[in-house]
């Protein structure tokens, strides 16, 4: 009988206990240098890193699974060098050994689900590059002072990799350094079908043009921030800017709210009447524990 009441009493507990305990987001891995940024951004250790200060990088960062970068208004800047051992980022690629070959993008989201926010990505050739990826972007997102241009969307050669697809939710683009030669956003090895199965929008889309790049190969789009920096030429065929743009959002009507002292006496009745599933658990709990005084008592008379 000893064993009964002291097991009811945990039980007792346990029940009464559990119903109130929280369950706690994990806190994102706060990154205040290079090395550790490489750590977490590159591995799947973390989901979730915020920068707690601007850094400086010296190779091109993969994030390859999914992840939130919470930039925190601080820059990553490249400041390594690029082919030949140069500084100037519009010469294309390092001398870095794979998986650091290629172009170099201060950050490149591959074939992963990231979504990054409120951050400057710049010193590289691209700012961002969506390979493969799924991205969100929000809040102040700035690509400015990279060689090439901003944000580039492409699936690179291999064959597995997916359509990239980019959302921007309540997101401020910023590259002061857009010319018509570096656009801020721009497709690339993708054809046109994969670009409209993207439906990349942006409501500060100025400009935007198709560009025949080279011979046998898709044609490139090119958006612009700036309508001074549309390209003409031979190879570029201007496109509408508002096909980049989403559709403006009617106001709803506004809602007649209902009496808030309706709502106090319906707060009142569910507090009194536990109908909801926090009152039934505290209520069986109530019972459970008087079962366990009834034992005892029981037994004290015995």
């Amino acid at each position: 009988m000893k064993k009964l009441k002291i097991f009811l009493g945990l039980f007792v507990c346990a029940f009464m206990v559990v119903p109130f305990m929280g369950v706690r987001a994990a806190e994102p891995v706060e990154v205040d240098n290079e090395e550790d940024l490489y750590k977490y951004l590159e591995g799947s250790e973390v989901t979730e890193v915020k920068l707690m200060n601007d850094i400086k990088t010296t190779h091109k960062i993969n994030v390859t699974s999914d992840k939130v970068i919470d930039g925190n208004g601080y820059k990553i800047i490249y400041a390594g060098t690029f082919k030949g051992g140069v500084t100037d980022n519009k010469q294309w690629g390092s001398d870095a050994a794979y998986p650091y070959n290629g172009g170099v993008y201060v950050i490149q989201a591959y074939d992963a689900n990231v979504t990054i926010k409120n951050i400057t990505l710049t010193g590289g050739n691209v700012g961002l590059g969506i390979n493969g990826a799924n991205v969100v972007l929000e809040g102040k997102i700035d690509v400015s002072g990279n060689g090439y241009g901003g944000i580039e969307l492409t699936k690179g050669a291999s064959q597995t990799l997916s359509v990239p697809s980019l959302t921007m939710n309540n997101v401020t683009l910023v590259n002061d350094s857009e010319t018509e030669t570096t656009p801020t956003l721009w497709t690339d090895n993708l054809t046109t079908e994969e670009v409209e199965e993207m439906n990349v929008e942006y409501n500060g889309v100025k400009a935007a043009v198709s560009y025949n790049k080279e011979e046998n190969k898709p044609a490139q789009i090119q958006l612009f921030l700036n309508e001074n920096n549309l390209p003409e030429g031979e190879k570029y065929t201007e496109l509408d800017a508002s096909d980049f743009r989403p559709e403006e959002v009617t106001p709803e009507e506004p809602v007649e709210t209902e009496d808030p002292k309706e709502d106090k006496e319906e707060v009142k009745d569910e507090v009194e009447n536990p109908k909801t599933s926090d009152g039934i658990m505290i209520a069986v709990g109530a019972l459970a524990a008087s079962a366990v005084v009834a034992i005892i008592a029981k037994k004290k008379l015995a």
